[in-house]
């Protein structure tokens, strides 16, 4: 649906983007949600199954049977059947959020979306369901959608408190956990407000130029050879005194670069954000901050891994007379130096 192009700053040319809807990059980043976001919806307990007077036995035997399949595929089919076999069930609720963790585990987009709606519609105010829904918008492209659950779910997650029968750490862990993935979604977000922002201006400017028309003495379409008018680079890249600050490219970029960074502090590990802030560098042209993300996205060894290399090569070569000499060495020195707190500030 959307790639991360980087066609027209030396450092961004050769980059291999993430790619958007299609899930193409990795089978291991495109299944079990995404790379360093929440594998399963740990924020909820499934409850035991109850017998009572308005519900009925094959009910409660069809439900118990729910939650003792483990098998996600299983599961999501034995939960569609029993909303049309049970469609006003007391169980609904549970039963959406549990789908919804399945069909995330299955990497099936539409229904994952279907059930975590229709689990907010009961539970608007579920962590776990938000975060997930927030992570998915993001990498299909719905900017606006995944800013909204991402910025509700932080909201509910940073007034949480330690439940009197969890231990505090693991509490915590989770909790930052998905902290983490919610700023890297709102992350994600902006750099899409960013390309969709620099698709337009670049529209308006296309428009705006006459049409050639061969022998009527006009200009060549391209600048000629040895031309010293400046090649366009993105918005915070060398030629960034081309775009006002208050444009919407640079407002965005700089949000992606912030949500970046405090998902990073959060989780320095998350190589889902380390990967896409050395994407925001190669988009300001920052050769020596870029070369770092990349370098710790491949010592971090995750779904990113391989893009990661083949940016990491590309600018590499860039900064190196066209040499990987001393890669190894500079990916190996990552492998055991912890990531800095405050990555983006540099």
């Amino acid at each position: 649906m959307k790639s991360r192009l980087m066609t027209t700053a030396i450092l961004a040319a050769l980059l291999v983007p993430v790619i958007y809807g299609q899930e193409t990059k990795s089978e291991k980043a495109a299944g079990e949600a995404k790379p360093g976001a929440p594998s399963t919806m740990k924020l909820y307990e499934v409850p035991a199954a109850r017998e009572t007077i308005s519900q009925p036995p094959e009910e409660v035997g069809d439900y118990f049977k729910i939650t003792q399949t483990q098998d996600p595929a299983q599961r999501v089919q034995l939960i569609e059947t029993f909303f049309k076999q049970y469609p006003e069930s007391r169980h609904a609720s549970t039963l959406h959020q549990m789908a919804t963790a399945n069909y995330q585990q299955l990497n099936n987009y539409e229904k994952m979306v279907e059930h975590g709606e229709k689990t907010l519609q009961a539970l608007p105010a579920s962590p776990a369901t938000l975060s997930v829904l927030a992570l998915a918008y993001a990498y299909h492209g719905e900017a606006d959608k995944a800013l909204d659950r991402a910025s509700r779910s932080i909201s509910v997650l940073e007034k949480l408190t330690v439940p009197a029968s969890v231990d505090p750490a693991r509490f915590m862990a989770e909790r930052n956990q998905y902290l983490a993935s919610n700023y890297a979604s709102m992350g994600s977000a902006s750099l899409t407000k960013f390309e969709e922002a620099r698709k337009a201006r670049r529209d308006k400017e296309a428009a705006a130029v006459p049409p050639v028309v061969a022998g009527a003495g006009n200009p060549p379409a391209v600048p000629a050879k040895g031309s010293s008018k400046p090649a366009e680079t993105p918005a915070g890249g060398a030629a960034s005194e081309l775009l006002p600050p208050d444009s919407p490219e640079v407002i965005a970029l700089a949000k992606a670069l912030g949500y970046f960074t405090r998902s990073l502090e959060l989780n320095p590990d998350y190589d889902f954000a380390r990967f896409q802030l050395g994407i925001v560098y190669a988009y300001q042209n920052k050769a020596e901050q870029a070369l770092e993300c990349f370098a710790r996205t491949v010592a971090l060894n995750g779904g990113f891994a391989e893009m990661a290399r083949q940016n990491l090569e590309a600018i590499y070569k860039v900064t190196h007379k066209n040499s990987l000499e001393g890669l190894e060495e500079f990916i190996a020195k990552f492998k055991t130096q912890p990531a800095p707190a405050q990555e983006g500030q540099k």
